[in-house]
């Protein structure tokens, strides 16, 4: 057979006419698809992510220790976070895309930046720093006024490597010794502060090195606790997300700051679509016109006199109902304010939920009530912290039981099993070994730091139990704004009683407790489970999420010692009333009445013997706290019964978790109006215009939640310009 030459000859020549005339044939096309297949992790997506985790971990602690309101974070929602990626993905990409698409990010960037400038937001304020330096640093200043603190000998209890040195615990260094300067300088220059009218001391001034010594402690073990809440909720996610198909509601609503339906670098689609800016504008334009009303108000009505009882109301329920001051947290029921972000939420998660949200404080009101005229006492704090206590404690093991199977494959895998169900790109088996080495880890520091081996454990997996389940209720519910309000410390304390855990175990469980637990509003996981999610559905890698999301909170973790040491020394630790009295002398005054009370019944000395073992012979369990720990357990494993015997069942178990707490307390209305809202579009205009519609409600969230951006752009840039605080300011978010 004879080679048809003249074919092959017209072949090489099409061929060398492709590869020199490239730019002739569908060239848009081939950058479409580069730019569709661009690697998410650049050289623009670090930039900025770099940029939003200097800009939430490095100003959201000084923006609020100065200003003070809106919080820059806040809750799970952040304002500054999303007003950043606003910024990111209408300003920038909108701009830079007109000079040069290398420029914009593209989807799967915008994803990197949106992961990491969430994880950024748990360190600077209540996640993390906001107590930290001053449950360190304030029980010295305040034991002169303590005798009881010197008397039991509470911070002897703790070791002094874990305090700044000169050690404060021989006495205040005398005027002329060798340690009075540095104690001047370390302790009382963060009690009073060192800056000098508006001349700030500049960071490489300040006693830093002072802090050298602690932080060989306190660091690995912040490091691990974070390390832990990163690996559970990757071990977790394929569950929750796949198995599940859990809403996650703040995920649905941040992710859409990201999505182009064409992958293509750019402005996300949100922005172009006009139901989210009819959402967003008359929200937005709301408190702007409060806000001014606020500044000038000669000029503009406040909008609480324009259209009065749409954002508040207030009805004198006790005085109709003069029974109802008995009732947990009754005055809930009295008066509301409507958080669009809520109602905005309560439209992306199934109407059981919201609805339970909506009913949780008229529902604890009449078990309340009951309990009242039944016993002759109302339900004390504490008995509703145990209840919440025992229901994370049931809904742990239901999600463990629902999820064993896949949990088991897991662990089998990432120990040397080759368990079939878990894929091996995947990030579990990964963050499987990665849990159980840093939960070994944080047991050990803790042993370290003087808590005994089995303390350490029983309350470093209560820890862990209050974060998985916290983060659970977060995904299913919507709420941006959530407090547990019960702590592993006081739960042991109730479980165990103060003699078994012993004097000096009993000062160490509360101190680190404040820094971990003390107000999970802005903790970790939930910021992890939002991201992961979002990256899940961009079709990002997840192993490499994990890598991004654990040099992102390293990275935040340092800035934000950082920025929060500079802020407290110059302005001082005593501008938070809260984190910086109540927050500190609580766990010291809880600890002396324990020992007080252990001094009375004669347990003092045995406490105050031998190892953690040897002191289970005096374990006594408080009856009250005990009783109500045991109910919320058996109230959420039989309502999560039901719902798995009967799918229409209309309680969540959730009720359980939230009730009595403050933000349920403030968020109830706000759930009750989204559910309404969402059963008329589905009642009436089906699943179709339900789906059409969820813009318009993200520009409800959009709205509110830009506007605290607003605000605090507006908050820097007058302190910036004035060198004092604004003299006005709004609340926007519940908290």
């Amino acid at each position: 057979m004879t080679p048809n030459v003249n074919g092959i000859s017209s072949t090489m020549t099409n061929v060398k006419h492709d590869m020199n005339v490239k730019h002739d044939i569908p060239i848009e096309k081939a950058r479409t698809q580069e730019e569709r297949t661009r690697s998410a992790i650049s050289w623009r997506s670090v930039v900025f992510s770099l940029l939003g985790i200097a800009f939430m971990a490095g100003v959201a602690g000084y923006h609020d220790d100065v200003c003070r309101r809106p919080l820059m974070i806040g809750n799970h929602l952040p304002g500054g976070a999303l007003t950043y990626m606003v910024f990111v993905g209408l300003v920038w990409n909108g701009l830079a895309g007109r000079l040069s698409r290398k420029l914009a990010l593209s989807p799967r960037e915008l994803v990197v930046v949106l992961c990491s400038t969430l994880v950024a937001c748990f360190p600077p304020t209540s996640g993390l720093f906001r107590y930290f330096l001053r449950i360190v640093m304030l029980p010295w200043y305040y034991l002169p006024g303590n005798p009881d603190w010197s008397q039991y000998g509470l911070l002897d209890a703790i070791r002094p490597e874990l305090f700044p040195a000169p050690y404060p615990g021989h006495g205040v260094p005398e005027p002329g010794s060798p340690d009075y300067a540095a104690y001047q300088r370390v302790y009382q220059g963060l009690f009073s502060g060192l800056a000098q009218g508006g001349n700030w001391v500049p960071l490489w001034d300040l006693p830093l090195r002072a802090w050298l010594r602690p932080l060989l402690y306190w660091g690995p073990l912040v490091f691990l606790v974070s390390l832990c809440c990163i690996s559970l909720q990757f071990v977790i996610h394929r569950q929750w997300a796949h198995h599940e198909q859990l809403g996650y509601p703040l995920a649905q609503v941040t992710g859409r700051f990201c999505h182009r339906a064409d992958g293509r670098p750019g402005v996300p689609d949100i922005f172009r679509q006009r139901l989210f800016w009819w959402g967003f504008s008359p929200v937005f334009l709301f408190y702007l016109l409060d806000f001014l009303a606020a500044k000038y108000p000669a000029t503009f009505p406040s909008m609480s006199s324009v259209l009065p009882s749409l954002k508040s109301w207030w009805v004198p329920l006790s005085t109709n109902l003069p029974d109802i001051v008995h009732a947990p947290q009754w005055w809930g029921l009295a008066g509301q304010s409507l958080f669009f972000t809520i109602v905005g939420a309560a439209y992306f998660v199934s109407s059981e939920i919201s609805l339970t949200m909506g009913v949780s404080g008229w529902v604890l009101a009449g078990i309340g009530l009951a309990y009242y005229h039944t016993v002759g006492t109302p339900i004390s704090y504490r008995e509703m912290d145990a209840s919440r206590a025992g229901a994370y404690i049931g809904y742990a093991l239901i999600l463990l039981y629902t999820g064993r199977t896949y949990f088991r494959a897991v662990f089998a895998r990432a120990f040397g099993s080759r368990s079939p169900g878990v894929e091996d790109d995947g990030p579990a088996v990964l963050a499987a070994r990665v849990l159980v080495l840093s939960f070994a880890g944080l047991v050990g520091v803790l042993r370290i730091m003087g808590l005994e081996l089995g303390l350490a454990f029983l309350y470093s997996l209560l820890m862990l139990t209050l974060f998985f389940v916290f983060t659970r209720i977060i995904c299913e519910t919507g709420i941006p704004f959530l407090q547990a309000t019960w702590s592993p410390c006081d739960t042991l304390v109730a479980l165990l009683g103060p003699a078994a855990i012993g004097p000096k175990a009993l000062v160490m469980l509360h101190w680190t407790n404040v820094v971990f637990t003390q107000d999970p509003r802005e903790c970790l996981m939930p910021y992890v489970a939002t991201g992961a999610k979002v990256a899940d559905d961009a079709g990002l890698r997840m192993r490499r999420v994990f890598l991004v999301v654990v040099l992102s909170v390293a990275v935040a973790l340092l800035i934000a010692f950082l920025a929060t040491a500079y802020t407290e020394y110059n302005v001082s630790a005593m501008t938070d009333g809260w984190a910086s009295k109540d927050a500190v002398t609580g766990p010291f005054s809880s600890c002396a009445r324990l020992v007080r009370e252990m001094q009375d019944v004669g347990e003092y000395e045995a406490a105050s013997r031998g190892g953690f073992l040897s002191r289970l012979a005096l374990v006594r369990a408080e009856p009250g706290p005990l009783r109500f720990l045991l109910a919320g357990i058996a109230l959420v494993v039989a309502c999560s019964s039901l719902r798995f015997k009967f799918s229409k069942f209309p309680v969540h178990p959730v009720l359980f978790m939230v009730w009595g707490t403050t933000p349920a307390t403030h968020s109830w209305y706000s759930f009750l109006v989204g559910w309404f809202l969402k059963t008329l579009v589905v009642r009436f205009g089906g699943g179709g215009v339900y789906q059409g519609l969820k813009p318009l409600f993200i520009g409800l969230i959009a709205g509110e939640v830009v506007f605290v951006g607003f605000h605090i752009v507006f908050n820097l840039v007058y302190l910036a310009i004035f060198h004092t605080a604004a003299p006005f300011g709004l609340d926007v978010l519940p908290g």
